[in-house]
């Protein structure tokens, strides 16, 4: 008998895409008995919850207020863990599945005792020959991109089961056991950072995140330049990485990411998000901060079983491959910041 996965919907004003997502899920060459769909919706006002509540052969999970991506996912997370669910799987709102996704995943997955995670290859539904991403990417001052974003599938040498430092939680296989160790996602964070700090989670706990290219999501992804996005993301980055390093590394790596905030700022002020930017700064003067970050410390560097040296070798220098293009960090940024790191992670030995 194959394992049994629960598939995660988080639904957030989506009805458009429900009917395809359901097909979809509905046509998987894994076998439906073993499959347990479960829909959240995140309070939703566009008609898809009333939909999905008329939906058969689902679970139904209803929010009255938005929860964020972390809770949400987690209510269905819990449901599927008290269901016996071996696997579960995250499943973005506006996505949609290969016949075969479940299936290839959960078969990776199951190679290997020692994979926490595989995420599927995920390419864009409109221009399905276009890699959305391949595998989640850690800058070493905190930022989390997309791994390949924009490149034609051809044109990247890609391999099966290849190491990624986190997968993307859009398309995304969780092994049961493994969440039940190191926890799940974290609702401090809400939006942002969130697989990125759990996939880092499932390495410090001695497992890894692998990409499977035989499992395929599309991806209806556009690029939304969001105010209160630039917010939860700079303060997320402080988080995870005040969290989730050794404090030796941090001592290395800290005073390059106060060094950062100059010209950081500097884009927030031509950007117009200066205010979103202040705002990461006063989170730093909140007591509930400071106790999250205690507690939330302690509780990671408890769980873990590698070295920071294991950790950063999957760190990067550069952002590359976004749809963002800013010729100061692309001509002067990255090639700065990648020597540097090529300096400071040879430092870390610990």
């Amino acid at each position: 008998m194959l394992p049994k996965v629960g598939v995660i919907y988080l639904a957030w004003n989506r009805k458009q895409y429900l009917e395809e997502v359901l097909s979809a899920l509905r046509s998987q060459t894994y076998p439906q008995d073993r499959l347990e769909l479960i829909f959240v919706d995140n309070a939703s006002e566009d008609g898809t919850a009333e939909m999905l509540r008329e939906t058969k052969g689902i679970t139904f999970l209803g929010n009255a207020e938005n929860l964020g991506f972390a809770e949400g996912n987690n209510m269905g997370i819990n449901h599927a863990l008290l269901h016996e669910c071996d696997y579960v799987f995250l499943h973005n709102d506006d996505l949609k599945l290969d016949p075969n996704a479940i299936l290839e995943a959960v078969n990776l997955a199951e190679s290997d005792k020692t994979i926490g995670s595989v995420q599927s290859l995920i390419k864009l539904w409109k221009h399905p020959d276009t890699i959305n991403s391949s595998g989640g990417q850690i800058h070493f001052l905190g930022f989390g991109f997309a791994r390949d974003n924009g490149r034609k599938q051809q044109d990247v040498p890609l391999q099966e089961a290849e190491e990624i430092a986190y997968g993307s939680g859009a398309a995304l296989l969780l092994r049961s056991s493994v969440l039940q160790e190191v926890g799940l996602l974290d609702p401090f964070l809400f939006l942002y950072h969130e697989d990125l700090q759990l996939g880092w989670r499932i390495r410090l706990a001695g497992f890894r995140n692998v990409l499977s290219l035989k499992s395929i999501a599309y991806h209806d992804y556009t690029f939304k330049r969001s105010i209160e996005k630039f917010y939860w993301m700079e303060r997320n980055r402080w988080l995870v990485h005040l969290t989730c390093l050794k404090g030796k590394t941090l001592l290395l790596v800290v005073p390059w990411m106060v060094l950062l905030e100059l010209p950081l700022m500097v884009f927030a002020v031509l950007g117009g998000w200066w205010k979103e930017k202040i705002m990461v700064y006063l989170q730093f003067f909140k007591r509930s901060t400071w106790t999250y970050l205690i507690s939330t410390r302690r509780r990671i560097q408890a769980s873990r079983r590698v070295s920071d040296q294991q950790i950063v070798s999957l760190f990067e220098g550069r952002i590359v491959h976004q749809q963002t293009h800013n010729p100061l960090v692309t001509y002067i940024g990255n090639p700065l910041f990648s020597a540097l790191w090529l300096f400071l992670k040879r430092l870390i030995r610990w």
